[in-house]
């Protein structure tokens, strides 16, 4: 994530740095929400999205130090944002895969390429344009509730060294240990192309946990490392998920042609038919390439770097940071023990 957050991060409390946080993301939507009107723009929704799962992925899992700040309501708008662009983004990735196909297909299989690609364009038209215009009203809807929340929170203020508020980088150690633990799991039940709710499980679990270490990047060593590795299985599991959708999508389309004129649809479904195998094709190879890059001893590396950057994360406090990067930002001189509202500053809108 490109945001601009403050170099002492880790040594912060954890309900300052997860706002600010919080507040990055919020920015990188905006960003993304601005370029969502350019229909040449192929990858503004699917970067609109991105910075939702992140922002969403933040906010469960530090809710314990955001309860303040975000309501369920607001995470239930947040979440129901995400659900109306699912339809939107899959059918953007099947067509991006089927317009590279063409030079793959025999002179007799194009109509069925054309037919599909045709019958998606019209589902994109007449769904997507308006409910991708429809979402960017209610995000900033949302974002203008969510941002000033974010921006104060209630704090009991202890001066000197006995302050017990707990910094970032031990707390997300342990979100990171925990989720890494949710990993291993899923990945243990992924053991065949025919899981797919299993590997989409696993996705979910790779995304967040990527999420997490992404604040880590430049400031923990090794986060670039495992973040690359994160998101290579996104890709595999993801081209995995896709080609799944567009199986069911050409056997939905197969069905509809079936019941037209043979003589009108011969042609077609010959070409549908060509579309399902190479769908076929590219779904074993990536089962393949997952089980070559995360079998056991692949699995048991990343999972072990993962256990020394979660013991760096526990050894972080304010003395290291400091001394890396200079004294940290000091929250105002307050009576000790007296809850106080504290403003934090946070990247511009």
């Amino acid at each position: 994530m490109a945001a601009r957050l403050p170099a002492d991060l880790l040594s912060r409390s954890a309900e300052e740095a997860a706002r600010l946080l919080a507040l990055a993301y919020l920015d990188e939507i905006n960003r993304a929400k601005r370029r969502l009107s350019d229909p040449l723009d192929t990858e503004a929704l699917h970067d609109f999205r991105v910075g939702l799962r992140r922002l969403r992925s933040c906010i469960r899992a530090y809710r314990g130090h955001l309860k303040d700040s975000v309501s369920k309501k607001i995470r239930r708008r947040l979440r129901d944002l995400t659900a109306a662009t699912n339809a939107g983004r899959d059918t953007e990735v099947q067509l991006g895969w089927l317009h590279q196909q063409a030079g793959r297909l025999g002179p007799g299989e194009l109509e069925g390429l054309a037919w599909l690609i045709g019958r998606l364009e019209g589902r994109k038209f007449e769904t997507l344009d308006p409910v991708t215009a429809d979402v960017a009203s209610r995000f900033s809807k949302a974002s203008s509730k969510l941002r000033p929340r974010l921006r104060t929170f209630r704090a009991e203020v202890r001066a000197g060294p006995g302050r017990d508020r707990r910094s970032f980088g031990p707390v997300t150690g342990e979100l990171i240990r925990s989720h890494a633990g949710a990993l291993g799991e899923t990945l243990r039940g992924l053991t065949g192309q025919q899981n797919a709710a299993q590997a989409h499980a696993t996705r979910i679990a790779a995304k967040r946990l990527r999420y997490l270490l992404e604040p880590l990047l430049r400031r923990t060593p090794g986060a670039k490392r495992l973040i690359g590795r994160l998101k290579e299985l996104q890709d595999v599991l993801g081209d995995l998920h896709d080609m799944q959708v567009l199986s069911q999508e050409i056997d939905s389309s197969l069905a509809l042609l079936s019941q037209g004129k043979p003589e009108r649809t011969r042609a077609a479904i010959a070409g549908l038919n060509a579309l399902h195998r190479m769908v076929d094709e590219k779904a074993r190879a990536g089962l393949a390439d997952f089980h070559t890059k995360w079998g056991d001893d692949q699995a048991d590396r990343f999972f072990r770097q993962i256990g020394e950057l979660v013991t760096g994360l526990m050894r972080t406090d304010g003395d290291a940071v400091e001394a890396r990067h200079g004294p940290r930002q000091a929250y105002p001189e307050e009576v000790a023990g007296v809850p106080v509202a504290l403003e934090i500053g946070g990247p511009s809108r």
